[in-house]
């Protein structure tokens, strides 16, 4: 059975209007325990912005998150996949770009994301249930 994005991505996510402050997402983060806010224009998904973005960008830069626009330090375009795209390659997209978050579409419509710690887990589970099934056959007299 081939895992899916769809089987392993997180369908909550934030998602902010693009003339919002810096400070406004921020707050949305904070209260959401998010490190990254998907960057909307007129519904649409124009950018990302990671905590990252912030240090990098904003606080490095001295710039002011009660007047600057999310807008001025998001990353777009958006780096995605649809939901049917094996997780297999959702990894390998991952690696090659160097990103830790992949955003999962329907269409033109975000559906979910996965980050790097979504994968760690996955990746856990399957050696735990590995390392489970070549305990059993080390036990098993022959």
């Amino acid at each position: 059975m081939v895992m899916k994005a769809k089987d392993i991505m997180r369908t909550e996510f934030v998602s902010v209007d693009s003339s919002a402050t810096v400070a406004e997402v921020v707050r949305k983060l904070v209260q959401s325990r998010r490190g990254f806010a998907i960057i909307t224009t007129n519904q649409t998904p124009v950018g990302i912005v990671t905590e990252w973005d912030f240090l990098e960008k904003l606080v490095d830069k001295g710039l002011d998150p009660s007047t600057t626009k999310v807008s001025e330090l998001m990353n777009s375009p958006i780096v995605g996949c649809d939901k049917e795209t094996p997780t297999e390659e959702v990894v390998e997209m991952m690696v090659k770009r160097g990103i830790r978050r992949m955003v999962i579409t329907d269409g033109d419509k975000v559906v979910g994301t996965i980050t790097s710690r979504d994968i760690l887990n996955i990746f856990k589970k399957y050696v735990d249930e590995v390392s489970s099934v070549i305990a059993r056959f080390a036990s098993t007299p022959f």
